[in-house]
């Protein structure tokens, strides 16, 4: 046995190492991986948590101060009559009203020109003249941009801090049911002094703005004393975009990332929570570096111990090798030692009992391919025992078809010629397959020796029934009863015109008999015991009917009436006499192409046949008492 030269350029134990490690590798990393991505998502989840409680909490205290500012301030736009001059009992009112409150250190009531803005001052607390200059940062500019939050909301709010000193709100209240818009809009306006809630929001990173993006309070100096404006801010820009109550978002905000969190609170108030992304991660990070160190010492540790593994596990392994070259060399008798009780040791155990048999495997593979070549050449020679497609004298013309289910097949159809006489003949053997085509070479033999008996002997009886009688002893004493053969024979007289016909089990033959333009069915039925079931056979009967140019005669087989489509339906006698009767009129060529294009595409491509298929269609051309001798089997 011709052994193949194959180098082994990667050993097992180092394949079994890097996949080893490979794995360790991906199994590390995707642990690592994933452990980090959870903590990072939970990291994120608590931050955004954390931020949306705390931007509740300070918007509720915010808005709380803001509240009882705003309450006091009605109080004290409603002690005045803004239509009439002030009175001194609505002054010990207003008076009252502001010493009794705590927030606001400051209150005025002034009337706005809602036009340009000015305002005059109705009234104002004795703490007012010391805040004097916070008072005066309302300029007119600033109550005309406020006045149209005024209108809507009836309050406004306006960060008068500035850098150096204590952190006030200004907090302005309009009536704006006031009728009479000629005097103005009566605003009472106070100072909420912040001190004390800015010490409480230390270590906290918020903002307060309103929903028109005024920033009222920011732990960001450069934002509470400069541009005092959120609207370029993506978190603002969020919240301002979204309907909801409370968002989260992670953003970019000059050039750093920031994990935010935004809530809307009272009095149209936003409030924003953000931190920036690598404080707040900073301990995933941490975490990352101490996955990576510790998986790279498992990795270490797990290539130290696949380096023993390998090679405990490759040497038998190795021996195996070694054992399927001698076996190449046509070495089969290999006994490998028994290495230990898990799958190796079944293995060699295995390769053992195999090498022993592959000898007699390869002898019964020779065997098995010896056969096939026989059933080749079977198939071969029986296609020399069947017909060519097309044979035509001046009396006959015959088209026909053929094609076995298997390699060999059961159905033969065979005619000759004696002088004026033509024997046709159909038969289809049980099964399919080469026991059946024994039998119909057996048959096709038979016919041959009549056919010389025919040629040789001027008293030869064309009798079909006799000839049955011949065929039943030959199918007989070749099968002796196991295989039975169906057989239909046709003996014509193209001088006589008549045509004598005796069956022996096969489906009856129609004859297509021409009336003018139209043909009318005659189906040739006669009952017969098959060929092979007894020795003597009992006598078959026989008949004879005339017969008359442009008659058609058709010959078939079941497989074509029996075969199925994949839907388990078959063929049918009923579609088969349909569609023959369509082409009557075209011929015999057209109706065995028409009819076979037909049954292909109701049995489809990709079904192998049921049953081997064969007919034929034979037409009466003209009258003729010249000899029609004939031999099809000598023709291309």
């Amino acid at each position: 046995m011709e052994q193949h030269q194959f180098k082994v350029s990667l050993s097992l134990g180092t394949k079994l190492l890097s996949m080893g490690v490979l794995l360790l590798i991906g199994v590390i990393s995707f642990l690592s991986v994933s452990a980090v991505f959870l903590v990072n998502d939970d990291k994120r989840a608590y931050i955004y948590q954390s931020q949306a409680t705390e931007a509740v909490m300070v918007g509720r205290e915010f808005s709380n101060k803001a509240r009882r500012v705003i309450d006091v301030l009605r109080l004290a736009l409603a002690s005045f009559d803004p239509a009439k001059p002030v009175t001194p009992s609505e002054l010990n009112v207003f008076k009252g009203i502001v010493a009794n409150q705590s927030d606001a250190a400051t209150v005025m009531v002034k009337m706005i020109d809602p036009e340009t803005g000015k305002d005059q001052t109705l009234a104002e607390s004795e703490s007012a003249k010391t805040q004097i200059q916070r008072f005066q940062e309302l300029s007119p500019a600033v109550f005309l941009a406020l006045m149209p939050e005024l209108r809507a909301n009836a309050y406004a709010f306006v960060n008068l801090s500035k850098p150096g000193e204590s952190t006030v709100l200004g907090v302005i209240v309009a009536d704006t049911q006031f009728t009479k818009k000629q005097l103005g809009l009566p605003v009472a306006v106070g100072v909420l002094s912040l001190t004390s809630f800015v010490q409480e929001m230390q270590g906290l990173n918020v903002t307060i703005a309103t929903r028109t993006g005024h920033v009222l309070y920011d732990a960001d100096p450069g934002i509470m004393f400069g541009t005092r404006d959120a609207l370029t801010d993506p978190l603002f820009q969020a919240a301002a975009a979204r309907k909801l109550t409370t968002g989260a978002t992670e953003y970019v905000h000059r050039e750093k990332d920031y994990l935010g969190s935004y809530v809307h609170a009272d009095l149209n108030l936003v409030v924003l929570d953000k931190i920036e992304k690598s404080k707040a991660l900073r301990a995933t990070y941490a975490l990352t570096e101490k996955f990576i160190l510790l998986g790279t010492m498992s990795i270490a540790l797990s290539v130290i111990m696949m380096i023993l593994f390998a090679k405990t596990l490759t040497a038998p392994i190795n021996r195996l090798y070694q054992a399927t070259r001698e076996v190449a060399k046509g070495n089969f008798e290999i006994n490998l030692p028994l290495t230990g009780q898990d799958e190796i040791g079944a293995l060699s155990v295995s390769f053992t009992a195999m090498s022993r048999q592959i000898s007699g495997l390869i002898q019964e593979r020779m065997d098995k391919l010896r056969m096939e070549n026989d059933l080749a050449i079977a198939s071969t020679v029986q296609q020399t025992l069947i017909p060519p497609a097309y044979f035509e004298n001046d009396s006959i013309r015959i088209h026909s078809h053929y094609r076995s289910a298997n390699e060999c097949g059961g159905d033969w159809w065979g005619f000759f010629g004696v002088g004026h006489r033509m024997t046709l003949m159909i038969a289809d053997a049980t099964g399919h397959g080469l026991p059946s085509a024994l039998m119909t070479a057996s048959a096709r033999s038979c016919v041959s020796v009549l056919h010389k008996l025919a040629q040789e002997d001027p008293d030869f009886s064309f009798s079909p029934a006799a000839m049955l009688r011949f065929l039943n002893r030959v199918i007989f004493d070749a099968s002796l009863g196991r295989i039975m053969m169906t057989f239909f024979c046709i003996t014509i007289d193209f001088k006589e015109m008549t045509m004598s016909y005796s069956n022996a089990g096969h489906n009856p033959v129609w004859l297509f008999r021409k009336e003018g333009e139209a043909y009318s069915l005659q189906s040739l039925a006669l009952s017969g015991a098959r060929l092979g079931e007894a020795r003597e056979a009992e006598d078959f009967q026989e008949k004879t009917v005339p017969i008359q140019q442009g008659d058609l005669l058709f010959l078939y087989t079941d497989g074509i009436l029996e075969g199925m489509n994949p839907d388990k339906v078959m063929y049918g006698k009923k579609r088969l006499r349909r569609l023959v009767e369509s082409q009557l009129a075209q011929g015999p060529e057209k109706i065995v192409s028409v009819l076979m294009a037909d049954f292909q595409e109701f049995n489809t491509a990709t079904k192998a046949l049921d049953d081997d298929i064969t007919l034929a269609v034979a037409e009466i051309l003209a009258p003729n008492a010249s000899p029609v001798d004939s031999e099809p089997y000598a023709q291309a």
